[in-house]
């Protein structure tokens, strides 16, 4: 009981600092016929969604000062790109960029997450 307790006391301290928002998904950015990029501040990740796994794969990119990472959602050249939905860490305290792509499908925004909130301009 006392652990039920102290969450309920976290989930209304976080809604009351943070607002509702900070414990739903975001939509960052969408291509149409490519897929999505959706943040989840509270658990600070990164949510990549392929709109078409296994016909057209969505690749991305996170770059930040300290570096980047690329890989691909919905894909078929290796196991670890399967998945229709893939899930990253946000980057902290930094801005970063994400791109989503394939072909003459391109999506980026620019981003920054701080203490659970997240900031971004969306390039079209």
């Amino acid at each position: 009981m006392k652990k039920l307790s102290i969450l309920f006391f976290a989930l209304v301290l976080g809604l009351f600092f943070f607002g509702a928002d900070a414990f739903a998904n975001r939509l960052i950015l969408k291509v149409p016929g490519l897929g999505k990029v959706e943040a989840n501040p509270s658990s600070r990740q990164l949510i990549f969604t392929a709109f078409k796994p296994g016909k057209v794969p969505m690749e991305y990119s996170i770059w930040t000062p300290r570096g980047s990472m690329q890989s691909e959602a919905g894909g078929w050249a290796k196991p670890e790109f399967r998945p229709a939905v893939k899930r990253e860490k946000m980057p902290h305290y930094v801005p970063f960029i994400i791109t989503i792509s394939r072909y003459e499908k391109i999506g980026v925004a620019i981003c920054r997450e701080n203490d659970g909130r997240i900031g971004c301009k969306v390039i079209r």
